[in-house]
């Protein structure tokens, strides 16, 4: 590399460094890396962009991937555990092998995407084409939903998913809320399948919770749903 790109790179670095010290939001960046990487847990992503990366016999949980590049990566052995894709690009990407437990893929490309071998457990592909992937079998722990789900919701679980809105903790994930005023059809459907009327009480205790930190994911509110409703 010559000193011309050496300075501009330095240069870009510090720019990074500066806008994170600042506390803003600096989107993850690396390709062609020759290093294994060994997974994350608890974050939220948004933005990052990601070729060509060796992640193999790596642990991922409670992670979201947002508007995200992740292509020709290896995800080879892999368990994910409670991972979010949404609107994020996987072309050419590879799971052979891996453990996919709760994890969902929205509006995701997968055009090649590998999926050969695969352990699947609760996964959804939602408003994704799957026709375009690799050695994918359908089994019962797969869902795929393509129509856009009509939800009837009392007007006091409306005010409790308004009242969780003003938490930052809760609506920067974008998992229950699209926006401050409207909420994730796709999401509060799946949990209304999985827990019914139980769902409205198991978030009124969630407001009243004072560490929300960590709700990233729908399994993040599994989690918390399945461990609350073990008390009653």
């Amino acid at each position: 590399m010559g000193r011309g790109k050496e300075k501009i790179k330095r240069k870009h670095a510090q720019k990074r460094k500066e806008k994170a010290k600042r506390g803003k939001h600096v989107p993850f960046i690396l390709a062609n890396s020759p290093r294994k990487m060994i997974g994350i847990k608890n974050r939220y992503i948004y933005k990052s962009n990601m070729h060509n990366l060796i992640y193999k016999d790596g642990y991922f949980e409670n992670v979201k991937y947002q508007a995200s590049i992740i292509t020709d990566c290896n995800f080879k052995c892999c368990k994910l555990v409670g991972v979010d894709f949404y609107n994020t690009n996987l072309k050419r990407t590879s799971f052979k092998g891996a453990l996919l437990k709760n994890v969902i893929f929205f509006n995701c490309n997968l055009k090649k995407t590998d999926f050969e071998d695969v352990k699947f457990e609760n996964v959804a592909f939602i408003s994704t084409n799957i026709e375009v992937v690799n050695n994918l079998t359908q089994s019962d722990n797969i869902r795929i939903i393509s129509q856009y789900p009509k939800i009837n919701i009392s007007e006091k679980f409306a005010i409790i998913l308004r009242e969780l809105a003003n938490d930052e903790n809760i609506y920067n994930s974008h998992v229950l809320h699209v926006n401050k005023g409207k909420w994730n059809q796709w999401n509060v459907k799946l949990l209304l399948d999985e827990y019914g009327i139980d769902l409205e009480r198991a978030l009124i205790a969630l407001t009243r919770r004072k560490n929300k930190r960590e709700f990233i994911t729908l399994y993040s509110y599994r989690r918390f749903i399945d461990s609350y409703l073990k008390k009653w």
